[in-house]
């Protein structure tokens, strides 16, 4: 039991530091392309080459959990994320850091999958998906007021970056320590990925996983345009209505887990996606302030648990032989939901923003039909016995 906890909460602090460092770039791309002396289009890269490094991972690391096992494969995660740290502190040239950036990419991607799926292979009493998330996204909001804090006092980008290097390498003095993590078929085979695919339940709510990324992704991205058009707020009150709307979300993962296990993952998904539907619904028809604010409290609350509820539900509804799978098979869904939706959602708020929450409902209601489907076969089962 003691180790059961202890290898849980190694878990949310090791995806904690990952997510500070996984979010150092974005507020700083603006100082990169002044200190590198590079232009739009060359500063552009940055953000996708971490992405689709980190994509690789999602696929490649399936492979790298039969051939490392769990522990291992978790110490050469982090790591690979303390070297691209020290790549990027000493690098003078920009594609040294492009080649920096491109490795921290692979640490990611490499961390979050073995992490996931050490969670995953727990009792199920602590797979707490809902407060694994909730981890990664304060890891996200508090790496933002250090960065604040370092392009206030003029420190070069890079420094941030020994904060990344003294952390992780303390995380991973402990992981060395860690004591019998969960063990995984070391036969893995390509064909298994492929036979997980065949399993109607994991693909059905892989592709949710694929539509509620893009819904949360085009939420963040295009709600201060939304309200800036639509009621007339200034660009100067949109962080704070952000803030709150990503406060609530937090609060949400924080306590998901207890909704999980008293709802039930599949009640839960259908009442988040009609909660999400009604929150758009108010901003879209609303005039006032006060309705865009209780709109967006209401997406923030509901969606909150989506993705946990969803990574649990399927991780859960697995042999144990097939969690690293499908936890590799959610990984790879989610980079596709943030590649692909991410461009064609962009596109439609570009022709009306407006379309972005449209679009979205189509989402929420897949997400509510797959879940609908597999409660009533469940209730059917039940009935039989």
């Amino acid at each position: 039991m003691k180790k059961n906890y202890t290898q849980m909460v190694m878990v949310f602090i090791g995806l904690f530091l990952v997510s500070s460092f996984s979010n150092t770039l974005a507020p700083f791309i603006t100082t990169i392309k002044s200190s590198y002396n590079v232009n739009s289009e060359l500063i552009a890269i940055l953000p996708s080459v971490v992405f689709i490094a980190a994509s690789i991972m999602n696929v490649l690391g399936f492979k790298l959990i039969s051939f490392l096992g769990l522990k291992k494969g978790l110490i050469v995660s982090i790591a690979t994320c303390i070297t691209s740290s020290i790549i990027i502190f000493f690098s003078k040239s920009f594609y040294i850091l492009l080649i920096g950036y491109f490795i921290s990419g692979l640490g990611i991607g490499m961390s979050y999958l073995f992490l996931s799926t050490i969670l995953s292979l727990l009792p199920k009493e602590y797979q707490k998906f809902s407060l694994f998330n909730a981890f990664f996204g304060l890891g996200g909001i508090l790496s933002l007021p250090v960065a604040r804090l370092i392009i206030l006092n003029h420190v070069p980008f890079n420094y941030t970056y020994l904060i990344h290097i003294t952390t992780l390498s303390i995380y991973l003095i402990f992981v060395f320590k860690l004591e019998n993590t969960p063990k995984v078929n070391s036969k893995f085979a390509w064909s298994d990925f492929g036979s997980v695919l065949k399993n109607p339940l994991v693909l059905y709510f892989a592709f949710a996983i694929f539509f509620y990324v893009g819904a949360e992704t085009s939420t963040t991205n295009w709600t201060g345009s939304f309200l800036e058009r639509y009621y007339g707020i200034s660009t100067a009150e949109v962080p704070n209505i952000l803030l709150g709307f990503w406060i609530l979300f937090t609060t949400g993962r924080v306590f998901g887990d207890s909704f999980i296990n008293k709802i039930g993952h599949l009640k839960l998904l259908i009442i988040s996606s009609f909660g999400a539907v009604c929150g758009i619904a108010i901003i879209l028809t609303g005039s006032l302030k006060i309705q865009a604010f209780i709109g967006i409290a209401l997406i923030g609350i509901m969606i909150s648990i989506m993705y946990p509820a969803i990574q649990s539900y399927m991780v859960q509804s697995v042999s144990i032989d097939d969690v690293p799978a499908t936890s590799a098979m959610i990984g790879v869904f989610n980079s596709l939901g943030s590649m692909i939706l991410t461009y064609v959602i962009g596109i439609c708020g570009n022709i009306k923003v407006s379309y972005v929450f449209i679009i979205q409902i189509f989402f929420y209601a897949y997400i509510a039909f797959v879940s609908s489907k597999f409660l009533i076969k469940h209730y059917d089962k039940e009935n039989q016995r």
